[in-house]
């Protein structure tokens, strides 16, 4: 994401939820932090439409990144404190 993107500016997480039956990944966001988000999305899709194989680390400043928050919002989830983001050039890698 971009350099002058911060967790304190923001809040982004997102969390793995499981049970017996079910595994859920929730994604938790201030409008700040969702927008952060899109436009990372977004600049990868722009990367990749102009020939790139792109991907994007976000992390939270515990594991030395400022994208995520290190702080878990729900009580009975795991916080992520590393999500990779990739975007492929068709449906499956192409290098």
């Amino acid at each position: 994401m971009d350099d002058n993107s911060s967790s304190e500016k923001y809040m982004l997480t997102f969390e793995l939820h499981k049970s017996d039956e079910l595994q859920e990944l929730s994604i938790h966001g201030s409008a700040d932090g969702l927008e952060a988000l899109a436009n990372a999305l977004l600049r990868l899709v722009r990367n990749t439409k102009q020939g790139h194989f792109n991907h994007d680390h976000l992390m939270s400043d515990s594991w030395g990144g400022t994208e995520l928050t290190s702080e878990s919002q729900a009580a009975d989830s795991t916080l992520l404190h590393h999500v990779k983001i990739y975007c492929y050039k068709g449906e499956k890698l192409q290098w």
